[in-house]
């Protein structure tokens, strides 16, 4: 589990605080307005800020790489290769692993069903990136925006390989506008005016954390839906 209790980060005219957790094998999505404070709420997660107060854990363990694996909204700035096997084979020489790269390569793409690799585009770059970090290993994927730049045949290829990672047993948290990856998140945080608690769909839209019609065009597709979600989406759209 990842969790952050009473955690706060404070700066200079800016503060968030709150508790949170995501359990092993649950995929959770932060909504809120821009500027919010999601991008800060994960860069506290991933360690990569100190708390001002209260902790973050992960396992009942500090959080640091690479039990923890962060990926920027821009792909490319944790890009450390040019190409899939190139961007594996680093990260485990950085780590000291000797196994084979090119078998984890092979392991990781069957297991998220990644498309072929491309020459380039900002889906590919996503990619790459998303393997180097699965290569560590973690327990714990956080991502911010992950989709933002994407076409929909790369948003597809990220939704199937989120649900995959949750379902092996990863804790996954993502920032995001995206109301099909929200729609996918077993549990959704609002971040919101300085704190970040639990919400609705109904809520999130309430607040203006998504839009409405975004939320119907992105229950209008394939996947049915569970009794629960289409009562809230019907009081959402409701004239």
């Amino acid at each position: 589990m990842l969790s952050a209790r009473d955690a706060l980060v404070r700066r200079e005219q800016f503060a968030l605080s709150g508790d949170f957790y995501v359990p092993a094998g649950e995929l959770h999505a932060l909504v809120g307005r821009n500027g919010a404070g999601k991008t800060t709420w994960l860069l506290l997660l991933a360690g990569r800020i100190d708390p001002s107060a209260g902790e973050v854990l992960c396992s009942g363990a500090p959080v640091r790489p690479p039990r923890v694996a962060y990926l920027p909204a821009r792909a490319e700035d944790a890009v450390l290769g040019a190409r899939r096997l190139l961007e594996v084979e680093l990260t485990l020489g950085v780590q000291g692993d000797m196994q084979d790269p090119g078998k984890r390569l092979e392991a990781l793409e069957r297991q998220l069903d990644l498309p072929l690799e491309r020459t380039g585009g900002h889906g590919e770059l996503f990619m790459r990136a998303l393997l180097g970090l699965m290569a560590m290993e973690p327990y714990a994927l956080l991502l911010d925006e992950p989709t933002s730049r994407l076409g929909p045949t790369a948003r597809r290829s990220v939704y199937r390989a989120l649900t995959r990672l949750r379902d092996a047993g990863l804790a996954v948290v993502t920032a995001t506008h995206d109301p099909e990856l929200a729609r996918l998140a077993d549990r959704l945080w609002l971040v919101d005016a300085g704190t970040i608690r639990e919400v609705s769909l109904e809520g999130a839209v309430a607040c203006g954390a998504m839009r409405a019609p975004e939320i119907g065009g992105a229950f209008l597709g394939s996947v049915p839906l569970d009794a629960d979600a289409s009562g809230a989406l019907r009081r959402i759209l409701r004239p």
